[in-house]
């Protein structure tokens, strides 16, 4: 369900760039670039709703409410921090435009707040400090999932004596 709200986000947010945009994971282009990921999604609310029984395809259905943490990290030529939040300052002066929300509002995602420049502090193999700059925003969504359960009617078993027949009624 991740990938499918990913892939939302990615179409949403990328007329917003002039740069790619791509999914944690998609091969990287050349840069400049930018990174959309997840990083954790939590459900909403005390529990799920799930369907009180199976449909006639044979299809359970859970319905529930989701809140995702989505970082957006850029990747430039010269890594230089001007251009990081020069980039990543293009979402967020997007994402206060109507035309954008009003998009999202049709995608049935909601951004949570308003999104915000953090700056991690990191060490790299020789233990150099140094600080990465990225775009976190949380948002909101409905999730509607279908699994295939099995019913079984009947179970037929055999055994040294004779056979055994159990029947289960749904």
């Amino acid at each position: 369900m991740t990938n499918i709200i990913q892939q939302q986000l990615k179409s949403l947010l990328q007329p917003l760039l002039d740069i790619s945009l791509i999914i944690k994971g998609e091969s990287t282009p050349e840069t400049p670039y930018a990174e959309l990921s997840t990083v954790a999604v939590t459900a909403l609310g005390m529990s799920d709703e799930v369907s009180q029984g199976v449909d006639e395809q044979g299809y359970l259905t859970v319905r529930g409410q989701r809140r995702a943490e989505i970082a957006i990290h850029y990747f430039g030529a010269d890594g230089g921090n001007h251009d990081v939040v020069e980039q990543l300052c293009k979402i967020t002066d997007g994402l206060k435009r109507i035309t954008v929300s009003e998009q999202f509002q049709l995608a049935q995602i909601g951004i949570e707040g308003s999104p915000e420049l953090k700056t991690e502090m990191k060490e790299d193999a020789e233990w150099t400090p140094n600080s990465e700059t990225y775009l976190s925003f949380f948002i909101h969504y409905s999730v509607i999932i279908k699994d295939a359960v099995s019913v079984i009617d009947n179970i037929h078993a055999a055994t040294d004596g004779g056979e055994i027949n159990i029947n289960l009624t749904r």
